[in-house]
């Protein structure tokens, strides 16, 4: 397959969705409509993309996360139709001799139908080959006109369609693929339309009584849904339900298993390892990557965040954090961003963890907020502990050793250092470093004894008298 170049019309005002937010930007399944037609071009082989946007778009610092840093943008300073549009690519197009246009707000086409259009143009040499679609009901769409042999002849708009053609099912997408030299000559044989827009179906017209070359040939959708497009919220809420479905439908036949999957959410992007169960309720959004052997659920959030194999999380909302292998977390406890909870710990109920590194086989039990600290190897965090990491104007860090042993309801002060296998009485603050093996107790915390390393505790003397087998009274 040669080369081409893919043209994205989003320059459209989109009023009828009734927002501020251009209609192109708005999401499905985590991902802006614009940002999932450039990656249906990527994945089908453009080695160029060129969206067509308004001037309001081009300024918003939205646009380049949607599309993507490698994708060029043109300007249509007025809405003057999409053949105006596709004319206003043109400079940025350049040299490219095939070109695939696509509507910006048309996310649920598949790539595959994408290649086979670019295949059919290829194959039959057209100057411009269509995708259409068959569907029960195509109201408000452009009927695809044939001639005796099955050709494509046109595309009549339901205006303009007379009772026969009106009884098409047949309609266009608006997907195309052109062949560039003959576009930008055809362009300017546009009609412009009553209401002084030029539309770039008409083109379909043009290239069918063209005298020479192969004129107009199609391909159609196996699936209808991919030509569902979004004027309003309401087809937005559609596009979205068929979009989640093909989600869900991928993961399950890649090895995941779903209890209910009309109340299991996942985004675009969402990666899941085999063997992994999602339990009903769950929320998982762009950027989460689960392992293998996971349980998440019921009624977890997960988003931005990495979760190692093995793990259980259950009834939380971890964000922007770092799982480890083999951890629990939860039922209700916050882990929030920047934070790295190393294989091995464990997580328990109405805890929050923000900005900070939990060691391997810490126990942060429940109840307990741990904000930008870095807790070592083998800790123990008591029911109500909490860092108090903010003094109104800056964030400080608390820094806790290996093997501690903090108290229940104990409040550290930060910045505080507490040493290599130190502890907390219930109920202390600790408002100054504690030194490695001290024990600490009281408001404010003081030093009552060192406290020996768990690893150097000594047993309790045997109190049998030797010989007599007689324990000693």
């Amino acid at each position: 397959m040669s080369a081409w170049t893919g043209v994205i019309l989003a320059a459209g005002q989109g009023t009828r969705m009734r927002s501020s937010l251009p209609k192109a930007l708005h999401t499905v399944c985590g991902k802006s409509l614009l940002g999932h037609v450039a990656e249906v071009m990527r994945s089908a082989g453009a080695v160029q993309i060129v969206a067509v946007v308004s001037p309001s778009v081009a300024k918003m610092p939205e646009l380049a996360e949607a599309v993507g840093a490698d994708t060029i943008t043109a300007v249509q300073a007025e809405p003057l139709g999409t053949a105006h549009a596709l004319e206003c690519a043109r400079k940025a197009v350049g040299s490219a001799d095939t070109i695939v246009v696509g509507a910006g707000d048309m996310a649920l086409v598949r790539h595959e139908s994408i290649s086979n259009l670019v295949q059919e143009q290829q194959k039959s040499g057209a100057l411009l080959s269509v995708l259409t679609a068959t569907v029960s009901d195509p109201s408000g769409f452009g009927r695809v006109v044939r001639d005796e042999n099955g050709s494509v002849t046109a595309v009549v708009e339901e205006a303009e369609a007379d009772p026969g053609q009106k009884l098409i099912c047949e309609m266009n997408t608006g997907w195309f693929c052109l062949d560039a030299a003959w576009t930008w000559e055809a362009l300017e044989q546009v009609r412009v339309s009553v209401v002084g827009e030029r539309y770039l179906p008409d083109l379909i017209a043009t290239a069918a009584s063209a005298s020479t070359g192969s004129r107009a040939s199609s391909t159609s959708v196996s699936d209808a849904s991919e030509a569902l497009g979004v004027n309003n919220r309401v087809q937005l809420a559609e596009v979205e339900g068929v979009m989640r479905d093909r989600i869900r439908r991928h993961h399950m036949l890649a090895g995941v298993t779903i209890r209910d999957p009309q109340t299991t959410y996942i985004d675009a992007d969402v990666e899941i390892g085999e063997d992994s169960e999602l339990l009903p309720g769950n929320h998982i959004y762009s950027g989460a990557v689960i392992g293998s052997n996971c349980v998440i659920g019921p009624n977890s959030v997960l988003k931005d965040c990495s979760i190692g194999d093995d793990a259980r999380i259950i009834s939380s909302y971890i964000e922007g954090a770092e799982i480890g292998s083999g951890i629990s977390v939860g039922p209700f406890s916050r882990v929030r961003a920047g934070t790295k909870i190393e294989s091995g710990a464990y997580i328990g109920n109405f805890a929050e963890i923000k900005n900070s590194r939990i060691g391997s086989g810490t126990h942060v039990g429940h109840f307990s907020y741990t904000g930008d600290a870095e807790l070592g190897r083998d800790v123990n965090i008591g029911a109500g502990t909490i860092t108090a990491n903010f003094d109104g104007k800056d964030k400080h860090r608390t820094v806790i050793g290996d093997r501690v042993k903090i108290g229940s309801d104990t409040i550290i002060v930060a910045p505080a250092n507490i040493g290599d296998d130190a502890s907390t009485g219930a109920g202390s603050v600790v408002n100054r470093d504690v030194a490695a093996g001290q024990m600490v107790v009281g408001s404010p915390a003081r030093s009552v004894r060192p406290r020996p390393p768990s690893h150097e505790v000594e047993k309790p003397a045997d109190n049998k008298k030797e010989g007599d087998g007689q324990k000693d009274e």
